[in-house]
C-alpha cells in the first residue's frame, strides 16, 4: 500500500472520529533534532491511520539546550511540550502520557522509529481483546557490529509477570509496545528515580495488572544501538548493576507470602545474578570481575549454586580457566576452593553438595576443552573421578561425559555449527 502524505490532516487527528480509537504517540526528546524528525515522521506514516484508527503525536522536550520547537512544530498537528527542567526519560514520558487523549498509548524514543505497519497490526488486537492490556513485538536493531534483524526471537504472552522477572536478557523494547492508557494510571507512572531500566520497572508493574500479547512474525519498530547511548553506558559504568536488583526486589516485595511466590523470588534473584554476571563478562572487564561478582553473591546466598542460570556462568569461568592453564584440573579446583570458602559462612551452606559442584565444573570444563585441547580434555574428564569420587554413584552422567569426549570433534563441530550461507 503506498504511503500517503504524512502531513495530511487525516493522520493528525487529535480526537476520536466515529468509532475509530485514538492512539497517542509520546516522544520524549533531548537535543537530538535530526533523529527527532525521523521519529515523528515514522509516527505519522502509519498505514490505515484515519481509517482503522486516529493518531496524535506528543513531543516532550526534556529541557533541551537546543531549540526543539521548530523541529516538532514543522509537522502540522504535532503537540509540543517543553519541560521547565530536565526530568529524564521517565519524567518526559509521564508528562506526555498525562497530556494524552488517546485510548491507547505508544511510546517512541527520539532515536527510534516505528515501521509503517506497527499500529495497523497492533490496534486490532487490543480492540478485539479487552482483557489484553499491552501488545508488544519485535524490533530491528542497527548500529552494532552484528545488527539484530528480529529481536527478540520469541517472548511470552498472557500472564507474563514471572517470565518477565526470570528472563536474563533485556528483550523489552518500549517502541514495540501499545498500552491501554488507563493502565499507566493504575500502575503509577514511570519511576523518575530510575535513570536506566525504567522501562523494565514499568513492564513489571503493568504485567502485575494485565495480560500481554506478543506478536511475532516480523519487526514493528527500529532501534539504534550505540556504545555512547544510555543503555550501554549504564551497563559499563555500573548504574545498571546497582539499579536492576532494586527494580526486581521492589516487584518481588509486591508478591504474596506463599510457597509459589517464594519459588518465583528465587528464580528472579538467580536471573538477576546471571544477568549482571553476563554484563560484567561482556562489557565490564571479563573473567576476573565476573568471578568476583559471583563469589560476592555466593557469600550470602549459597543456594544460587542450585540455580541453572548462575551455574552456567560458573561453568563458563571454570572452562575458561582450564583452557588457559597448563594445569587445567588444578585451575578448576582452585576456583572451586574459592567458591567453597565464599559459601562457608552462608546460612544455607550445609545444604549444598560441594563435591558435586566440583564434579560438574570439571565435567563442563572437559567438554568445553574438547575442541581446542582434546587430549587435555580427557585429563580434566578423569579429574571428575579423582576429585569427586561420588561421581561413581552417577554412572549415567559419567557415560554422557565419556560419550561426549569420545565423539569425533569434527563431526560434533559440523552438527553444532552449520555452514553459513
Amino acid at each position: 500500500m503506498p504511503a500517503s502524505n504524512p502531513h495530511s490532516p487525516s493522520r493528525l487527528t487529535a480526537t476520536q472520529s466515529g468509532d475509530r480509537p485514538l492512539v497517542s504517540v509520546v516522544i520524549p526528546t533531548y537535543n537530538r533534532g535530526a533523529l527527532l524528525k525521523t521519529a515523528i515522521s515514522s509516527a505519522l506514516r502509519q498505514e490505515r491511520a484515519g481509517d482503522l484508527f486516529d493518531v496524535e503525536v506528543i513531543v516532550v522536550d526534556d529541557c533541551s539546550p537546543e531549540d526543539m520547537r521548530p523541529i516538532a512544530t514543522a509537522f502540522p498537528g504535532v503537540r509540543y511540550l517543553r519541560l521547565p527542567e530536565n526530568r529524564g526519560a521517565s519524567g518526559a514520558r509521564n508528562a506526555g502520557i498525562q497530556q494524552a487523549s488517546g485510548k491507547y498509548v505508544a511510546l517512541l524514543d527520539d532515536d527510534d522509529e516505528f515501521l509503517t505497519h506497527k499500529l495497523m497490526v497492533q490496534v486490532p488486537v487490543l480492540e478485539a481483546n479487552p482483557d489484553v492490556g499491552v501488545v508488544y513485538g519485535q524490533s530491528v536493531v542497527t548500529g552494532s557490529d552484528k545488527p539484530l534483524l528480529l529481536w527478540p526471537e520469541s517472548a511470552p504472552s498472557g500472564q507474563v509477570l514471572e517470565e518477565f522477572l526470570t528472563r536474563t536478557d533485556d528483550f523489552l523494547h518500549p517502541p514495540t509496545w501499545l498500552v491501554r492508557r488507563e493502565l499507566f494510571e493504575a500502575a503509577g507512572w514511570f519511576n523518575e528515580q530510575h535513570r536506566t531500566m525504567e522501562h523494565y520497572d514499568m513492564a513489571l508493574r503493568l504485567a502485575a495488572l494485565a495480560s500481554w500479547t506478543f506478536l511475532a512474525g516480523g519487526p514493528v519498530a527500529r532501534g539504534r544501538f550505540s556504545k555512547k547511548g544510555k543503555w550501554y553506558s549504564n551497563i559499563v559504568n555500573g548504574t545498571n548493576e546497582e539499579r536492576l536488583p532494586r527494580i526486581v526486589e521492589n516487584a518481588l516485595a509486591r508478591l504474596p507470602e506463599t510457597e509459589e511466590a517464594e519459588r518465583i523470588r528465587r528464580r528472579a534473584r538467580a536471573a538477576v545474578c546471571a544477568t549482571i554476571a553476563g554484563q560484567r563478562w561482556w562489557t565490564g572487564g571479563g573473567l576476573e570481575p565476573t568471578k568476583q561478582y559471583l563469589l560476592s553473591s555466593l557469600r550470602t546466598s549459597a543456594w544460587l549454586l542450585r540455580e541453572a542460570p548462575v551455574m552456567e556462568w560458573i561453568h563458563r569461568i571454570a572452562g575458561t580457566l582450564a583452557g588457559s592453564s597448563n594445569q587445567p584440573v588444578q585451575a578448576v579446583r582452585a576456583f572451586w576452593e574459592e567458591i567453597r570458602q565464599a559459601t562457608s559462612g552462608a546460612p544455607d551452606a550445609r545444604t549444598i553438595p560441594m563435591r558435586g559442584v566440583l564434579g560438574e565444573m570439571l565435567s563442563t570444563a572437559a567438554i568445553n576443552m574438547k575442541q581446542g585441547s582434546p587430549r587435555r580434555a580427557w585429563v580434566v574428564g578423569f579429574g571428575v573421578l579423582l576429585h569427586n569420587p561420588n561421581a561413581l554413584k552417577k554412572p549415567t552422567r559419567l557415560f554422557h561425559l565419556y560419550r561426549t569426549l569420545a565423539t569425533n570433534p569434527a563431526s560434533t563441530a559440523r552438527r553444532q555449527h552449520p555452514p553459513s550461507h
